[in-house]
């Protein structure tokens, strides 16, 4: 960062609010003469009431960001592409977050508050792998190991621990299982009931343990079955103490099917059909299934999660390093694998990020950990009917064109200094 760069003063600010917003510059804009382009965006955009107590204390190239990312979601919500919650950061800066619409959409009352708790659906996973590799990391199982070493009923003789964390068991789906024959829909499945329902409805595997990945929900809810054997606690309770508690994570928790903790401000899901509109998607028989998804968190708290993740007070080097690797090694051909409770994407030759995203009645969830370049993006969203990944590329588009004006800004000032210097200036 250049020593002399500035920041926004307090008359540009109290000018900046009362501003009107004119016109957002294009996606794909060259910033060919950045310092011009800043202070022209920033006399023609105004960020929403909600931001500028962030943006005040942001360098002139964050608030820009957060200003223009400020203006995409807004305009994106008042067209009713979303509603929910959304952090953007960079090297542990927030740059931008912001509540979007109602917990009840249908009535548009009980505004989302910073505070409010989505149901993560399978971003719950990387949670429920953490809760493993801190076990492993304790020494108190081996992920090597057959997940019949630690469970005995567990219906299956050869799959190991590592296999369940990377998709690659061949076990079935039991949801499917489930709908099938699952007698009664109005008492909630339990982790504790897989092994009934697996061996006797679905123990054929889908292919020979190791050989190839396959996305399976049954992998990460025998995890969490694993995870209450070894502690000898619920997974709840040990996500409390063990990954809530240390974090701050004050607004996050596991769901309980049997005892519904309804003053923990649970937003509501919905979805949408042409002939009804909006409707509730309300939890069932398959909400008391947890690991696989049951988390309930908030931005702010995924972002403490994610800050952890840089942290080898949390989880050692190794461990993490570990849980980001491939289990199949990436390259042009194949550029998208599963790790233990993240994917994982090779962006280009020298840039992989990690990610997990979620999807469950009325709920979507985006949670993109760009560790190498110290960029996170979490979205959460009540809405199960919408697709934002668009709008994810968007965010980073305009991460990147202000990150390379500021360094093309920077380039260019040293350059001159260098010039100065050889002419003695």
């Amino acid at each position: 960062m250049s020593k002399n760069k500035k920041y926004i003063s307090t008359s540009l600010l109290l000018a900046l609010i009362g501003i009107v917003l004119i016109s957002p510059i294009p996606w794909n804009h060259a910033h060919s003469n950045a310092k011009e382009d800043i202070v022209a965006f920033k006399a023609t955009h105004k960020a929403s009431d909600t931001v500028c107590t962030q943006i005040r204390l942001l360098s002139q190239e964050d608030s820009c960001k957060a200003q223009e990312i400020d203006q995409l979601l807004t305009s994106a919500y008042k067209k009713g592409r979303f509603s929910g919650q959304f952090l953007y950061a960079e090297q542990g800066r927030v740059i931008y977050k912001n509540c979007f619409g109602f917990s009840n959409i249908r009535a548009r009352r009980d505004s989302i508050k910073p505070t409010s708790a989505f149901q993560l659906a399978s971003l719950s996973k990387p949670f429920t792998a953490v809760a493993v590799m801190q076990l492993y990391q304790e020494g108190k199982l081996d992920i090597n190991q057959t997940v019949k070493t630690y469970l005995p009923d567990f219906p299956f003789e050869k799959i190991t621990v590592k296999e369940l964390l990377q998709h690659r068991s061949g076990l079935q789906n039991y949801i499917y299982a489930a709908e099938n024959f699952w007698p009664d829909k109005e008492n909630p499945l339990q982790n504790s009931d897989l092994d009934k329902l697996m061996g006797t409805y679905a123990q054929r595997l889908d292919f020979k343990p190791g050989s190839r990945f396959r996305y399976c929900n049954t992998n990460y809810a025998y995890l969490a079955l694993l995870v209450e054997k070894i502690s000898g606690k619920s997974f709840g309770q040990y996500f409390e103490e063990n990954i809530a508690q240390p974090l701050q994570m004050q607004n996050s928790f596991v769901y309980n099917a049997q005892e519904p903790q309804e003053e923990r401000n649970i937003v509501r899901g919905y979805s949408y059909s042409r002939r009804t509109g909006f409707y509730q998607r309300r939890p069932d028989y398959l909400d008391g299934v947890v690991g696989d998804k049951g988390l309930m968190s908030n931005v702010e708290d995924l972002f403490r999660f994610d800050q952890a993740l840089y942290s080898d007070a949390f989880l050692a080097d190794t461990i993490r390093d570990l849980m980001f690797t491939p289990a199949v090694p990436l390259s042009e051909r194949h550029e998208n694998d599963y790790g233990l409770g993240f994917r994982i994407k090779q962006e280009s030759p020298d840039h992989q990020i990690v990610y997990h995203n979620g999807w469950w009645k009325g709920f979507r969830s985006y949670f993109i950990h760009d560790y190498q370049r110290e960029r996170t993006l979490i979205w959460l969203v009540n809405r199960s009917d919408v697709t934002i990944n668009p709008y994810i590329e968007k965010i980073f588009d305009i991460a990147v064109s202000f990150s390379d004006a500021e360094l093309a800004q920077e380039t260019n000032a040293n350059h001159s200094e260098d010039l100065d210097e050889a002419f003695g200036s």
